[in-house]
C-alpha cells in the first residue's frame, strides 16, 4: 500500500474515531448541560455544537498527520488492518455525506430564491437592499440564502403589520443577516449528527432571541416586534422554507410564547462580554501544554496508528 494512501486512510479513520466519540460524548452531556444552558447565548451554543467537527479536524490535522510524516518510514509498506479500513470507509461517508448535504441545501436555497425572484410582481423593496418584495397570500418573512442572503418579504405582510412593526421585523432579519447565521446553518449541515439535533434546536431559540435584541433597541421597538410576531403567528398559509432560510415566526409555540413574554419585559441590557473572550486564559494554557508535549504526543499516536497495521 503507497505511502499517501496509508495517510489517507489513517487520517480518515482517526477522523471518524474522534468525530463520533467526541459527538456521542456530547449527546450524552447534553441533557444535564441544558438545564443551564438557558443561560448561554447562541455563540456559546454554537461553539459547543461545532466543537466535535473542531476537535477531530484539530486532532487529524495538529497530531495524526505530522505523526506519520514524521515517525513513518517512506520505504515501509505495511497494510492496515479490516479495522482501520472499516473506520476510514466511515471517516469518508461522514466527509462526502456532509458534502452532499451541503449542495443539497445550496441547491434547494437557490431554486426558492430563484422562484421568489421570478415570482410575478416581485420588486426590491424600499426599506432594506438586502430585500425582495413579493405578491402572494401568505405573510412571508424570512431571511433565505448562506453566502448573498436575501430577506423575501410578502405584500401581505406589509398590508398585515403596522410601519413600526415592519420597521421592527426588518430590523430583526438584518441582525441574521449581520450575524451570518445561515453560513452557521451550512456548517451545521455538513457536520450533522442524529443525537445533536436538540443542541441545534436550542441554538436556534437562542439565535433568534439574539437577532430580538439587535432589533428592539427600546421599549416601543420590543412591543413593536411582539405585536408582529403574533399577527404572523395567527396568519395562516405560510409557506414551507428552504434548509438555509431562518423563518421569522418560530416553528413552536413554546418558543413563540418565550419570545413575546421577553419582549414585553423588555429592559435596557448593558454589553454582554462574548464568551469567546474568556476562553483565551484556557486556550493560552492549551496552546502551551501541547508545545510542551508535543513530541511525545506525536510518538504516542505514532503508536496508535501502528495498531492499525496488520
Amino acid at each position: 500500500m503507497s505511502y499517501l494512501l496509508r495517510l489517507t486512510l489513517l487520517s480518515s479513520a482517526l477522523f471518524f474515531l474522534s468525530y463520533v466519540f467526541i459527538s456521542l460524548t456530547l449527546a450524552s452531556f447534553w441533557p444535564l448541560l441544558q438545564r443551564r444552558a438557558g443561560r448561554w447565548n447562541d455563540t456559546a451554543l454554537y461553539g459547543l455544537r461545532i466543537a466535535p467537527l473542531i476537535a477531530a479536524t484539530a486532532i487529524v490535522g495538529l497530531l495524526v498527520i505530522p505523526s506519520f510524516v514524521c515517525l513513518e518510514p517512506l520505504e515501509t509498506g505495511e497494510a492496515l488492518s479490516v479495522t482501520a479500513l472499516a473506520l476510514a470507509f466511515g471517516g469518508i461517508v461522514i466527509v462526502v455525506a456532509g458534502a452532499l448535504s451541503v449542495l443539497v441545501a445550496c441547491w434547494r436555497t437557490a431554486r426558492f430564491i430563484a422562484a421568489c425572484t421570478r415570482a410575478e410582481g416581485v420588486k426590491k423593496t424600499s426599506f432594506a437592499s438586502a430585500a425582495i418584495e413579493i405578491s402572494g397570500q401568505a405573510p412571508v418573512l424570512a431571511v433565505a440564502g448562506a453566502y448573498q442572503p436575501t430577506i423575501v418579504v410578502s405584500r401581505e405582510l406589509r398590508r398585515l403589520l403596522a410601519p413600526g412593526e415592519i420597521q421592527a421585523v426588518i430590523h430583526h432579519e438584518l441582525a441574521h443577516i449581520n450575524r451570518h447565521d445561515n453560513l452557521k446553518k451550512l456548517v451545521l449541515r455538513f457536520s450533522r449528527f442524529p443525537f445533536l439535533v436538540r443542541l441545534e434546536r436550542t441554538w436556534l431559540n437562542a439565535v433568534e432571541l439574539a437577532a430580538d435584541d439587535c432589533a428592539a433597541t427600546s421599549e416601543t421597538g420590543a412591543v413593536d416586534l411582539a405585536s408582529a410576531l403574533l399577527k404572523i403567528a395567527s396568519a395562516s398559509g405560510v409557506p414551507r422554507l428552504p434548509d438555509l432560510a431562518i423563518s421569522f415566526v418560530p416553528e413552536t409555540d413554546r418558543a413563540l410564547r418565550v419570545r413575546v413574554e421577553r419582549l414585553l419585559s423588555w429592559k435596557p441590557r448593558g454589553e454582554q462580554q462574548s464568551p469567546i473572550s474568556k476562553l483565551w486564559k484556557p486556550a493560552l494554557l492549551a496552546v502551551l501544554l501541547l508545545a510542551v508535549s508535543y513530541s511525545p504526543l506525536l510518538r504516542h499516536v505514532h503508536e496508535l496508528t501502528e495498531l492499525f497495521t496488520r
